[in-house]
């Protein structure tokens, strides 16, 4: 367990900063900013627009995903050497859709105090906006780049029951809405252009109508997507449920009990009545094992002489002997061939071997001696 007092000196901010209007900051944020010795930013040039307009001039550190090991060991060295580094990024939230999270994580591993300064976030703001259920909502972050990994997300987020929240780079707008409207093409949403901006914009319809309007109106800038969560999804896994119960019940009953009527019947060979329930099987079973090895053995003969596959082994008791399971049919059995049934002969050191070897096979040792004859022939595999 780590205590954030057991290493003194170095501390972490973590400051959010605006999305879009630069007086959307706190006043903690500013004197944070103003205290702090380094600020780590995840691009400079955005980070020196925001300090000039309040003036602030600091040692910069950058960090983003091109240096992210380099620069979070950088940071560390400046937390151990009594530094206090505030954390920003380029707009709102640090390490939500953005770099850092190595860095805070290395500080808590390390034992540096790290405080969060809240403030402005992107998606809690498109939420919000977008007028749509909020006690429940999924951030689903970026989409996959590749076509055929982000088609198969848009088919797993249709069937999510709550508000889904998406942010994507300012040039992919039209891809990302093309793949949502070729699932889920008459789903409500909402896309937030700029916000907090003096030329923010707000657009609401189906995802097929967003698609077809930024399609013919070209736009580059951050932005928002909000979609409504399935409204039938929790219907859907309902009737699922309801549907496998249902069906678990109905088997059940039909082998619960066996009317009065069929108790007196004579029962039918098992391989006869492979729908019988499991006290007709019983039945059938306390039936047969009054019969002689012998007669059993001959009833299960099929019409080529042989035993069904799946009834050679159903009647046999397993006995272990040296680790591995044996079948014996009665204690008359223990030769080591069974000389009834000359065509099947199975062994009691391998149940799966059919037949006796004969001395023109090698022995299994020598198997690779065995390659240009073909391969050997066996009943059962």
């Amino acid at each position: 367990m780590n205590n954030e007092s057991s290493v003194s000196g170095g501390q972490l901010y973590v400051v959010s900063t605006p999305i879009g209007n630069l007086d959307d900051i706190t006043v903690r944020a500013i004197a944070v900013l103003q205290s702090a010795d380094v600020i780590v930013c995840e691009e400079q040039k955005e980070a020196r627009r925001l300090l000039d307009y309040y003036d602030i001039d600091k040692e910069l550190l950058e960090l983003n995903e091109h240096n992210d090991t380099e620069a979070t060991i950088a940071a560390v060295k400046l937390l151990a050497a009594g530094k206090k580094l505030a954390l920003i990024s380029d707009a709102g939230t640090p390490v939500v859709a953005d770099p850092g999270g190595l860095l805070i994580a290395a500080a808590i591993r390390y034992g540096y105090p790290v405080h969060v300064v809240p403030g402005p976030s992107s998606i809690l703001a498109a939420l919000v906006r977008s007028g749509m259920p909020t006690d429940q909502f999924l951030y689903a972050g970026f989409l996959s780049r590749k076509k055929d990994e982000r088609a198969r997300q848009v088919r797993l987020l249709a069937l999510e029951p709550r508000t889904i929240v998406l942010l994507d780079s300012p040039y992919r707008l039209t891809t990302v809405l093309g793949a949502l409207a070729e699932v889920m093409p008459q789903r409500r949403a909402y896309v937030g252009c700029n916000l907090t901006m003096s030329n923010e914009s707000h657009h609401y319809g189906t995802l097929a109508e967003l698609s077809e309007y930024f399609a013919a109106n070209r736009f580059r800038g951050e932005y928002a997507i909000v979609i409504e969560g399935n409204p039938s999804a929790n219907q859907w896994y309902a009737l699922l449920e309801q549907s496998v119960s249902g069906a678990t019940r109905s088997g059940s009953r039909s082998s619960a009990t066996v009317p009065d009527e069929q108790q007196g019947v004579e029962t039918e060979p098992a391989e006869a009545s492979s729908e019988g329930n499991g006290v007709h099987a019983g039945q059938q079973h306390a039936e047969q094992s009054s019969v002689p090895t012998t007669q059993r053995k001959q009833q299960k003969l099929d019409a080529s002489g042989h035993p069904p596959r799946y009834e050679r082994h159903r009647s046999r008791r397993p006995h272990r002997l040296h680790g591995r399971h044996h079948y014996r049919d009665s204690d008359a059995d223990r030769n080591r061939y069974d000389y009834e049934q000359p065509i099947v002969n199975y062994t009691l050191s391998n149940p799966y071997q059919q037949h006796k070897r004969s001395p023109q096979q090698p022995h299994p040792q020598q198997r690779h001696q065995r390659r240009s004859r073909g391969p050997r022939k066996r009943w059962r595999r």
